[in-house]
């Protein structure tokens, strides 16, 4: 299924599984649409940077506020225990397994989304894309946590842009959830609260299954 090219797959942020599903199981990605990357390009503002599955979920699907406060809960704390290897434990317990749900639950809604807002030839530009991404995971020389990853393929000068009054009441309500998180859950000012969450893939997910200690330095073991 997962390298039959005429099943379609959906995921967010696809580099770092890519590479985990080759490097470990030999297994090739094929007709992968990267949502991540349909989110930069469907943007009418700048597409410098990527954003993470984190701020996509909080303010592009307008969720109420007792959802939002137990998805950030939820995500918080089990990124809190990654260090102690919770995904090689069995069974599962409750909050892993909602942790797990919660990267996946939200995508559908986040696809569609997107694919309203696209325009033009961004949509095939995206598609292109999620596979060069699928290919440099495949690479010897791919960096899972290379500071690059946070930048977007078409950079500020891709595109004019018009700041419509929809755009800024976007903007506006971005800024309300922003405030309402950091009253919620609090600021560490030695961590940096909004850090934990700015790039999915700075950090290991559910996604990443075969996940070890070692993995934040070298990610996965290509040598066998």
């Amino acid at each position: 299924m997962l390298e039959n090219a005429d099943i379609p797959k959906c995921i967010w942020d696809v580099r770092n599984d890519a590479d985990a599903l080759w490097a470990l199981y030999h297994v090739g990605l094929a007709n992968v649409t990267d949502i991540q990357l349909l989110e930069n390009a469907s943007r009418a503002s700048d597409k410098t940077y990527i954003r993470g599955l984190d701020k996509s979920i909080q303010f592009d699907l307008k969720l109420g506020f007792m959802e939002i406060h137990r998805w950030i809960r939820t995500k918080k704390e089990i990124q809190s225990r990654m260090l102690a290897d919770v995904f090689s434990a069995r069974p599962i317990d409750a909050k892993m397994a909602q942790y797990c749900a919660n990267d996946v639950i939200h995508l559908p809604d986040l696809h569609a989304l997107y694919l309203r807002r696209i325009q033009g030839d961004w949509l095939a530009m995206a598609t292109e894309e999620s596979a060069r991404r699928v290919a440099e995971a495949h690479s010897p020389g791919y960096e899972p946590q290379s500071p690059t990853k946070k930048l977007g393929p078409w950079g500020s000068g891709a595109e004019k842009y018009i700041v419509t009054s929809d755009m800024l009441l976007d903007e506006l309500e971005d800024k309300r959830m922003e405030d309402l998180e950091r009253d919620m859950l609090g600021y560490d000012e030695d961590v940096g609260y909004y850090d934990y969450d700015e790039y999915d893939d700075w950090s290991t997910n559910a996604a990443d299954g075969a996940f070890c200690p070692e993995a934040l330095d070298s990610c996965w073991d290509k040598s066998g």
